[in-house]
């Protein structure tokens, strides 16, 4: 099991240099994070995007440009099909977004002909370490589905599930976030809950315990689910937080790194390789961190 964010970089140090492609890499903070990672050996990186511009923001960085792979593209959209071929061709192990649009590099993922997909949906799984906290908390998915469906929460678990195999947890306890512990009719994210846990026992995943609705309190805290008589093995030891719209789960992220101190990283998955997807506002540790689980999972997924 995975105790600090920061372990991510002693165990990206075990494993093989992993290829990471970069698309539209004319982006610094990007380009901060992945000179980094290059340097501690972690990925090898090939930079896709106008030449030029790539070349003066390496400059800028005081990175000599003949150290990276760079392959020019005219435009966005053949930056991201140059990167599904590279996937596809066996020649990328993780790709990561630059300085491109978000809905136009995913386009091209999910593209039928050309794309990478691998599953029935692709979702974003973050990971946040709290300095009071003795565990890491995953949890999805806070910057892809906007409303997703009982069945797109079931594929959303499996796909997080893959990466906690990455870090050796056998039985992982999966909550299921609502504002409260018991099911309202009123209170939609109550009621597909218990849908979800009925689906849950009945096979839907492959392993954990899922249980829900929950309050986050109440996942995270034992002393808290005493208080309100909860009992279930979640209840304080939740590995994996799954919410039930984007909005919560992008406020849940956003408040824990703004006012809880967290340090975060997080990627995509459902592809033939990990995406990472930060945002403009994500510190440069966030991104460096985000490399790093990508690199651990593109390896293992490859075992």
């Amino acid at each position: 099991m995975l105790r600090r964010i920061d372990d991510l970089l002693e165990l990206a140090r075990q494993i093989p240099v992993q290829r990471m492609v970069v698309v539209a890499a004319d982006d610094e903070p990007v380009l901060e994070a992945v000179c980094h990672a290059v340097e501690l050996g972690i990925i090898e990186a090939t930079l896709i995007g106008k030449e030029s511009l790539i070349k003066e923001k390496l400059s800028f960085l005081h990175q000599n440009s003949a150290c990276y792979a760079i392959l020019h593209a005219d435009s966005l959209e053949e930056a991201a099909a140059l990167a599904m071929k590279m996937v596809r061709e066996g020649k990328a192990d993780i790709i990561m977004k630059g300085l491109i649009d978000t809905k136009i590099l995913l386009k091209a993922v999910v593209n039928k002909e050309q794309g990478i997909r691998q599953e029935p949906i692709l979702s974003h799984v973050g990971l946040a370490s709290f300095p009071d906290l003795n565990r890491v908390l995953f949890f999805s998915d806070g910057a892809m589905l906007i409303a997703p469906t009982v069945e797109e929460r079931i594929h959303l678990i499996n796909n997080a599930l893959n990466l906690l195999d990455c870090f050796g947890y056998q039985q992982p306890k999966i909550g299921l976030v609502s504002a409260v512990e018991k099911v309202n009719p009123k209170m939609q994210s109550t009621v597909d809950a218990s849908e979800i846990v009925a689906l849950c026992q009945e096979g839907a995943i492959r392993k954990g315990i899922v249980d829900g609705p929950f309050a986050i309190d109440n996942l995270v805290s034992e002393e808290a689910s005493r208080h309100k008589g909860i009992t279930s093995p979640v209840a304080g030891h939740c590995d994996l937080m799954v919410f039930p719209n984007i909005e919560s789960g992008n406020v849940f992220y956003k408040t824990s790194v703004f006012l809880g101190k967290a340090k975060t990283a997080g990627i995509v998955l459902g592809a033939m390789v990990p995406i990472v997807l930060t945002s403009r506002a994500d510190s440069s540790e966030s991104k460096f961190n985000s490399i790093l689980l990508s690199a651990i999972y593109a390896y293992k997924k490859g075992k």
